[in-house]
């Protein structure tokens, strides 16, 4: 089965989102009943490391089939920056607008972190694995820092004949060598290491580590799908239940490989071996909401900093109908962004695409 979709990585697609909204907004909920947002989404952040793993899966898949060539790395360039770029500047444009724009730069921190924002950069060497003020009104970016040196990284390598073994050189030389020629001792946290460079920081903090393991099991992707799909599909349940069940008890809550990152991989993998028993079950309702997964993550966090004011103009105080509102109107604007900003990037990038080669 030589595909390149697969509708149970979109769903977790969409779960990953759905996850990290859900615990953004869960403040409303303790405003009601004390406690009970953190007891029942308190683990929803862990959706940022699969996030990073179905990347790593989903580049190790376009790794494969893209040709050792510079139009080839080029290409794969412009697919990304059409499938980012237009959604994610639209909305830190209008997160601008929204949060007081111009007093912004009245702020040191602030324009600060809005113009890190502007190109993908660390706003601090220190405060890992963020490097930015993750508490502000662009504090959901520091995830688009990673993935978009993760995908300069492979774009450069692409071009390569031996493009595998170059991607495994750079990344021992990243994570291993830099730190270990500093002084430091290897380590798996995402703590990082205490470089003076944010950027260094970056590149180096084991975070990275969860897009290799993505990759990995997307370089494996012939033998996996050998298994039998139908034990997959059991394994895939099953790693699901483990998963809500350590989550709930507030184990493995924290972003990194060793910690929450190790169990999403092993969801990724058997609900990638399960393709063919689950394709057919998976609701469309999951489908759809990863389509919008992108843009959902982006433009929640407008109401609790944006639009937060213009909920107290309207009387409406945080609770649970204020939760309820934050969700539904999310969902919703994350759909119209998906409908009129990413899916026509998408085709002109298509398009564009096309033309150059011709």
């Amino acid at each position: 089965m030589n595909r390149s979709y697969f509708k149970g990585v979109q769903a977790l697609r969409g779960l990953a989102a759905l996850s990290v909204m859900l615990f953004h907004f869960r403040w409303n909920i303790n405003e009601s009943y004390p406690n009970l947002g953190d007891r029942l989404f308190g683990w929803g952040a862990t959706g940022v490391d699969l996030f990073f793993l179905i990347s790593g899966f989903v580049i190790a898949l376009t790794v494969k089939t893209t040709p050792a060539t510079f139009s080839g790395a080029v290409n794969f360039l412009k697919r990304r920056a059409f499938r980012i770029l237009p959604a994610y500047y639209a909305i830190l444009i209008i997160t601008f607008m929204l949060s007081g724009a111009m007093s912004t730069f009245h702020y040191e921190d602030k324009a600060l972190n809005f113009f890190t924002s502007l190109i993908f950069q660390p706003a601090y060497h220190d405060h890992a694995p963020f490097y930015i003020d993750d508490s502000g009104m662009y504090g959901i970016r520091w995830t688009l820092n990673y993935e978009v040196y993760f995908y300069l990284v492979i774009g450069l390598l692409l071009m390569l004949p031996m493009r595998w073994l170059f991607i495994t050189l750079w990344f021992i030389a990243s994570l291993v060598l830099l730190p270990w020629f500093n002084g430091y001792a290897i380590n798996f946290s995402p703590t990082g290491y205490g470089f003076s460079s944010g950027q260094l920081n970056l590149i180096s903090n084991p975070m990275i580590l969860l897009f290799i393991v993505g990759m990995i099991i997307g370089a494996s992707i012939s033998y996996i799908q050998r298994i039998n799909s139908k034990l997959m599909a059991l394994l895939a349940f099953a790693s699901l239940i483990f998963a809500y069940s350590q989550f709930s008890e507030g184990k493995f809550l924290a972003h990194g490989l060793l910690s929450s990152g190790w169990i999403y991989a092993l969801v990724l993998l058997f609900v990638i071996g399960a393709e063919r028993s689950i394709e057919n079950w998976v609701p469309q309702w999951l489908l759809k909401l990863g389509d919008i997964s992108f843009s959902l993550y982006l433009i929640h966090n407008l109401f609790n900093y944006g639009l937060a004011k213009r909920f107290d103009s309207t009387g409406i105080e945080p609770g649970m109908l204020r939760f309820t509102l934050s969700i539904v109107l999310s969902l919703l604007l994350a759909w119209l962004s998906w409908r009129y900003i990413e899916k026509p990037a998408y085709r002109i990038g298509k398009r564009r695409e096309k033309i150059s080669a011709t």
